[in-house]
């Protein structure tokens, strides 16, 4: 179940991270500087999420495919 949804969090943290990077640019204040940090920490947890699920996503199929080879 988890190695499901990790893309599907990892999409929506990437886009929540996105959005706040854009709305974080247009002015220019303490509410600016606190935006672009949550939407870097967002990219970056996005960006680890979607790492993560793709690197066990790629284990699973080497696994697969040499059990399927047996």
């Amino acid at each position: 179940m988890r190695d499901t949804l990790a893309p599907f969090f990892a999409l929506v943290f990437l886009t929540i991270g996105t959005v706040m990077l854009a709305a974080g640019t247009s002015t220019s204040d303490v509410i600016q500087t606190a935006r672009i940090i949550g939407g870097a920490a967002f990219l970056s947890v996005g960006l680890a999420s979607l790492s993560f699920a793709l690197k066990n996503w790629l284990k699973w199929k080497r696994f697969y495919k040499a059990y399927r080879n047996e």
